[in-house]
């Protein structure tokens, strides 16, 4: 419980006291610089904090929708092959990585707000670069500023989102990325539509960015002052193996992010090339998995506090299995009708173990722990989906689904053994030197 100060004036008392009843419930976040005195929250603040951290993340969806959509007009007006889009993914996963990692530093250090603002306008940058890019080099560096840039927002805002909310707010937080990735190719048509103008939408989203650079500034002390949910706070950090279990989520957010890449990216393909059916029917199958993953985030969001995390999470494995299985053996020719479904089976899973961390891992240790999540995010973005690229090169795009599948097995277990060194971590016992008792 925060200390509560005398205080100076009564003009606004309305304003205090709804500050000293939220202090009753809550304790002030550990991810902003340490100061000398606590400080109570204003809710007002608070609450724009979160619905800016709701606005940026359709802002991160949107170039991810787009890029795709004007990658033709893009490749011809500099005259690239196709083989080139892999450098632009690969520059925008150096910077989203490289800027993941050190997220959690940084936080701690300089406080949410700062970084999520610096985050921002770096992120801004690098689309204004690549909206006038003169050379191919050019737009490289303009996507590598852009993903270091979105890796720190992405980093920064989940561990504040971790410490702050719970599930809902976290699914919605998702959603709201995922309304981004739709959103994406609409914008991007009509440019491409009247003259190949592919450049129009990074400017659009640009001008976007630059409002939300400002309105971050208004919301900086909401984002430093917020408090830690009540969870969080009573979540004491492992008595010992917390190494242990950080890594084991590490590879599980890498492998979790691979399978939906694998599954949302190669399944066109498969769909037209191994089991013919048209363009639209296969487009229309694929946005049905988009469609089903961004409904489940947003279920997650109406329903998520309703039900254990844990077990949702396994009941969300389960069904990814059977969606995969059903997907890959194409019972009477309908197997590809799954794809709604392993969508929605997906949709829980990155958003929950993502707030969890921080109950999981303790207060102190989240920050840097979401970083080093999401950087693992990135690399299993691109070497999961670059190796059932590999393997299709010899055995067919059909080797996608047997990939999936055991990966989708892989990821099962490491939920099993993580929940196995969080039952060994809280026991009593002797601790491993440098552990942090509660």
């Amino acid at each position: 419980m925060m200390p509560r100060h005398k205080p100076r004036s009564n003009s606004f008392p309305l304003l205090e006291a709804a500050s000293r009843a939220f202090a009753r419930q809550t304790s002030t976040v550990s991810i902003e610089p340490q100061s000398s005195e606590p400080r109570t929250v204003n809710p007002r603040l608070f609450r724009r904090a979160l619905l800016v951290s709701f606005a940026l993340y359709v802002t991160l969806g949107l170039p991810d929708g787009v890029l795709g959509t004007v990658w033709p007009s893009l490749r011809d007006d500099f005259g690239r092959a196709d083989s080139s889009f892999g450098l632009l993914i690969l520059c925008s996963a150096v910077g989203y990585t490289g800027s993941s990692i050190g997220a959690g530093h940084l936080t701690q250090r300089y406080g949410t707000g700062v970084v999520f603002r610096n985050a921002s306008f770096a992120a801004v940058f690098g689309l204004a670069l690549l909206s006038v890019a003169p050379t191919w080099w050019t737009s490289m560096v303009g996507i590598l500023i852009l993903g270091a840039g979105w890796g720190l927002c992405d980093a920064s805002v989940n561990a504040w989102v971790a410490l702050t909310q719970g599930p809902r707010e976290m699914g919605l937080l998702h959603a709201a990325y995922g309304v981004g990735a739709l959103l994406g190719p609409l914008l991007a048509t009509p440019f491409i539509a009247n003259g190949n103008l592919w450049r129009g939408p990074f400017m659009v989203i640009c001008g976007l960015g630059v409002v939300l650079v400002v309105v971050i500034a208004t919301a900086r002390q909401g984002f430093d002052t917020a408090p830690v949910s009540g969870e969080v706070a009573g979540s004491p950090a492992p008595a010992h193996g917390s190494r242990q279990l950080l890594g084991l989520l590490i590879v599980w957010f890498s492998i979790y992010v691979g399978i939906e890449v694998i599954v949302g990216q190669w399944s066109f393909t498969l769909l037209t090339e191994s089991r013919d059916y048209s363009n639209v029917e296969a487009a229309t199958l694929v946005t049905g998995f988009w469609c089903g993953l961004t409904l489940g985030r947003f279920l997650l969001a109406g329903f998520g506090d309703r039900f254990s995390p844990e077990r949702v999470l396994a009941v969300a494995i389960g069904v990814k299995v059977f969606g995969v299985v059903f997907f890959w053996a194409d019972p009477a020719g309908v197997g590809a009708f799954a794809l709604p479904v392993i969508g929605l089976s997906l949709a829980s899973m990155f958003p929950l173990v993502m707030g969890r961390t921080a109950v999981y891992l303790g207060e102190a240790r989240a920050a840097r722990a979401v970083g080093y999540q999401i950087a693992a995010s990135s690399v299993g973005f691109v070497i999961l989906p670059a190796f059932v690229g590999v393997l299709a090169d010899y055995h067919g795009v059909g080797v996608a689904l047997p990939v999936a599948f055991t990966a989708t097995c892989v990821l099962a277990l490491l939920w099993l053994l993580i929940q196995l060194q969080l039952t060994r971590s809280t026991q009593p016992g002797s601790t491993q030197p440098g552990s942090t008792h509660p």
